[in-house]
């Protein structure tokens, strides 16, 4: 059956959503609501395009209400709005919201998390106001937008305008994971309007969010343009037939002060899920530091997908000996954590999960990674740059997946960026080729292909 219902007021935003569905391995197709019912047990993620931006409230309402009981249950309702917030947000959130209420038992918190962000595409939501290129929607041409003018860009205001729900606003600031979870958790308001000015926050919501669900029973409606749902969706370990591809894994298995240069260029140039370590109590035998870090690349790991990064990263050591006796100590822990930490994702998740590449910077480091994973050789497949090495793992759990390495002293600040672009195209080519033998070994000879939309949609 399906895990994941999006509600869609229009057929470019479903088709956007489906999308990223799609990148994560799952079959997702775009029906319009008649359909929902009929395709439930043929696609992981089911889009419902209502066409609903221009009816009246009432109307669109109805029409959610009418497509989450046709597909009960699911694992997630996502309520796909625009990302400038036209049409009826407010109606067609407090449906669903209520929609998934009636549906689910009495002790379990329903929860809408808003999340109206979509830094990719210009929006960001800034003290509870959603900006397009940095302005407020009333200070853009949205505001002479002949169907639906906006005169406003407080998100709270606009719901208000259609929907009962009680609404608090979480804003954004520096906070810890499990800072973040305990705001989610606190209050009795039906909706959390959440504040983002990037993908990384977004995905921290979504990462908190995923908790709550798994230590209270909290049952999540995700409201948003698009990333924050499919987040969401990958956090809750929502997961497709055939599973989804893992992320590609990045360490830093130098202390130099190169690499962490390195990697906070990897960090301002994309998503990326980063765990941090701390070098001294790593190589010091910190048990309690070590299974942390181990726990946070095991979670990351295993709700991140292909294209992603989820990146190890070591803090600075600081100049005293007790550092640099730690550090002599440091690539064999290391190593001995990643060998744990591989494990324990392709016991939790399958060899799915695993990395689909892997980067190591650290000629110790990564010598002694090679060891423990077991690979017993690397084909060479020539240079990113000088000293940075392309090639393929031989041996050991992640066989055959590509990887790049290079010395802790290696190329200037942009070399992680390059390094893992240059591993990125590797793998989708490896990942391709792995799916296009599958579908020629498994998939029936005739018949429409699996990720065909339904007629009609």
């Amino acid at each position: 059956m399906a895990q994941v219902l999006v509600v869609a007021d229009d057929l470019t935003g479903a088709n956007a959503t489906g999308a990223r569905f799609a990148r994560a391995g799952m079959r997702a197709a775009t029906v319009t609501p008649e359909h929902v019912s009929a395709v439930a047990e043929e696609y992981d993620v089911v889009v419902a395009n209502l066409d609903s931006r221009h009816a009246s409230p009432e109307q669109a309402a109805d029409l959610v209400t009418d497509v989450v009981e046709a597909i009960w249950p699911v694992g997630l309702v996502v309520k796909r709005f625009d990302s400038t917030l036209r049409g009826n947000v407010g109606a067609e959130l407090e449906a669903a919201w209520r929609a998934v209420r009636e549906r689910v038992a009495a002790r379990w918190a329903v929860r809408a998390l808003v999340v109206p962000a979509f830094p990719t595409g210009g929006c960001t939501t800034v003290d509870g106001v959603q900006l397009l290129g940095g302005q407020p929607l009333e200070a853009t041409d949205l505001a002479r937008d002949p169907f639906c003018p906006m005169d406003t860009g407080d998100v709270a205001a606009i719901l208000a305008r259609q929907s009962t729900l009680g609404v608090r606003r979480l804003p954004a600031r520096q906070v810890t994971e499990s800072m973040l979870v305990a705001e989610l958790r606190s209050g009795d308001e039906p909706a959390l309007l959440c504040d983002a000015a990037d993908e990384q926050r977004i995905e921290g919501l979504a990462q908190a969010a995923a908790e709550v669900h798994r230590e209270d029973g909290t049952v999540w409606v995700a409201a948003d343009p698009g990333p924050s749902g499919a987040l969401l969706a990958y956090a809750l370990r929502l997961r497709g037939q055939a599973g989804a591809p893992g992320p590609l894994l990045a360490v830093a298995g130098s202390t130099t002060g190169l690499t962490r240069r390195q990697f906070d260029a990897l960090a301002r140039s994309g998503p990326a899920r980063f765990v941090d370590a701390d070098p001294v109590r790593l190589g010091g035998g910190d048990r309690s530091h070590a299974a942390d870090v181990a726990e946070q690349l095991v979670d990351r790991l295993t709700s991140a997908v292909f294209p992603d990064v989820v990146a190890l990263r070591l803090l600075d050591p600081g100049p005293a000996a007790e550092s640099r006796r730690s550090e002599r100590a440091l690539p064999a822990r290391l190593a001995e954590l990643l060998a744990e930490v591989v494990e324990e994702v392709g016991e939790q998740a399958g060899t799915h999960a695993l990395p689909s590449g892997l980067f190591l910077t650290g000629g110790d480091v990564t010598s002694s990674v090679f060891d423990a994973l077991g690979v017993h050789g690397f084909v060479v497949a020539g240079e990113v740059l000088p000293l940075a090495v392309h090639g393929t793992l031989n041996g050991g759990p992640l066989d055959g997946v590509p990887a790049v390495v290079k010395g802790g002293f290696v190329g200037d600040e942009s070399a992680a960026v390059e390094c893992l672009g240059r591993l990125r195209r590797a793998a989708r080519a490896r990942l391709q080729q792995v799916h296009s033998e599958v579908s020629e070994h498994v998939l029936p000879p005739a018949g429409p292909p699996a990720n065909q939309p339904f007629a009609g949609a």
